[in-house]
């Protein structure tokens, strides 16, 4: 008896809507990569005279224009911007951008928008960003930062490691700049020397304009926290940020964030996810953590005028604050005393705890050259055997232009940007750069109970000379004290460094 034979067959119907979205986008993936071709024009057949279709012209012809000829699809330009560095811009035309002119090629401006009729590109709720799909482009800034410190130390008491001399305190490389591929991103990568270590400060690339997200940024770049640590080292009023900020504020960490202004400007916030980047320069020395950092700022006085922006008046208003969870189960504070030549003098070592939360404050008030701001940081947490621990520092600093320049201010960032001289440094036309007078007192205290960190009080004079945008020369004087552990004692720093980027 023949044995049965039981056939099985695959019933595709269920899954037709899935295949056809598949196939839509491998088209439209295709069409994007695919080099846009010159179109082969065939020649145009000779016009049939009149006399053979029996009609009798009562003008003569006009004559046909040619094609205008065909745009490139791959073109590139490189430049050199001065201090500004080199501007290199690549563009490659796709072939989606040839098929309906007009419709699949639209400019940068008239992206096909995926967002419902009744909600406008411009509303803030709006998380979609526009697809562009006539070309992809490439722009680059590249350039670099140097920075060389040179300090002679005097201490007291028993504090040891003070080698006074000269060091290269960073040398690095970057490229910033948008990419588009589809959709609009902007980038940035800078890597360089830190003594002793390879380190990455900002290497990230951002979605810009989500709406009410603001932009998505994701890498490693500086968390959101605190002033002075929101803007550039180059733009700080010291050398180093103050103790405080260095033992307790989040640094430079890998992770995602979003955020923006809002209200006009007149406000920013920030919201981020954090864990251990590559390199460790400042910030809380606590290893294999997870953070969440937020921060919020706001101008309370807004006052500028249009024809003197140097004139204006601002008060500015944050807060900020991370909760930390150690997957290692320690936490560990540390401080330099705002020289990156000397040793660490506050140290609490590893707590054995798995977890703690900041909250820290800031103000700052700029009225034409004068300059005043102050921040406060208090972290608490709990070791593993219940104690409770409570780390806190502040600082408060304040400066003048001698030549009358003022602090400008980020609104995107919430935070003071670079000082551009009235005048730059040119003794045959009279241009002697900007000159700014500054001082700050700070005061970290990392002792706690079970915990000996040592509490450090420093204070500071320095003259910042900047001879041009893009070139500072810092001299500075530090002095303070080191107690509450061992070793302690006294300290004066004497301390001077020379930077330019491009």
């Amino acid at each position: 008896m023949p044995r049965a034979f039981h056939s099985s067959t695959w019933n595709l119907y269920p899954y037709r809507h899935d295949l056809a979205r598949w196939c839509c986008l491998g088209i439209a993936f295709l069409a994007v990569m695919a080099p846009a071709e010159e179109p082969i024009l065939l020649p145009a057949p000779p016009p049939l005279p009149a006399s053979s279709l029996g009609i009798a012209y009562d003008t003569p012809p006009v004559a046909l224009t040619p094609p205008a000829p065909i745009s490139k699809p791959l073109s590139w330009s490189a430049t050199w911007h001065g201090w500004d560095g080199l501007r290199l811009e690549l563009t490659r035309k796709t072939l989606l951008g040839q098929w309906v002119p007009g419709v699949t090629n639209l400019g940068p401006h008239h992206g096909v928008e995926l967002l419902s009729p009744s909600r406008p590109p411009s509303s803030p709720w709006s998380i979609v960003p526009d697809l562009r799909l006539n070309e992809t482009r490439l722009s680059a800034r590249l350039g670099a930062k140097i920075a060389v410190d040179a300090a002679a130390f005097r201490t007291t008491g028993n504090l040891e490691g003070f080698d006074g001399g000269a060091q290269l305190r960073r040398a690095r490389v970057f490229a910033r700049g948008d990419c588009l591929l589809v959709l609009p991103v902007s980038y940035e990568i800078e890597m360089g020397y830190i003594p002793n270590e390879f380190f990455i400060e900002n290497s990230f690339i951002e979605f810009q304009d989500l709406g009410m997200l603001g932009s998505l940024k994701g890498g490693q770049f500086q968390a959101p926290m605190t002033l002075v640590n929101s803007g550039s080292s180059r733009d700080m009023m010291f050398m180093e940020a103050a103790p405080p900020i260095q033992a307790l504020a989040a640094g430079v960490e890998a992770g995602l964030q979003v955020g923006r202004p809002i209200a006009h400007q007149r406000m920013t916030w920030a919201l981020g996810l954090f864990a251990n980047g590559v390199g460790d320069d400042f910030g809380d020395a606590t290893e294999d953590f997870g953070r969440a950092v937020t921060r919020i700022t706001g101008l309370a006085i807004d006052r500028v005028d249009p024809e003197d922006p140097r004139s204006g008046t601002l008060l500015h208003i944050g807060l900020s604050g991370y909760f930390l969870y150690a997957d290692s189960g320690s936490l560990r504070y540390r401080s330099r005393p705002a020289s990156h030549m000397a040793p660490f003098v506050v140290d609490t070592g590893t707590i054995e705890a798995d977890r703690s939360a900041l909250i820290g404050t800031e103000v700052a008030w700029a009225h034409g050259p004068w300059t005043v701001q102050a921040e406060a940081l208090r972290a608490r947490g709990e070791t593993l055997e219940g104690e409770g621990t409570d780390f806190q520092g502040l600082y408060v600093a304040g400066s003048y232009f001698l030549t009358g320049e003022s602090r400008p201010y980020n609104r995107i960032k919430g935070c003071f940007a670079r000082v551009t001289p009235t005048h730059n440094f040119q003794p045959g036309r009279g241009g002697w750069g900007a000159w700014e007078l500054a001082g700050r007192w700070s005061h970290v205290d990392l002792n706690s109970t079970g915990v000996s960190g040592g509490r450090l009080s420093m204070g500071a004079i320095a003259l910042n000379w900047y001879l041009h945008s893009h070139v500072k020369w810092r001299f500075e004087f530090d002095f303070g004290q080191v107690a509450g552990r061992n070793p302690s004692g006294h300290l004066q720093i004497f301390q001077s460094r020379l930077e330019l980027d491009f």
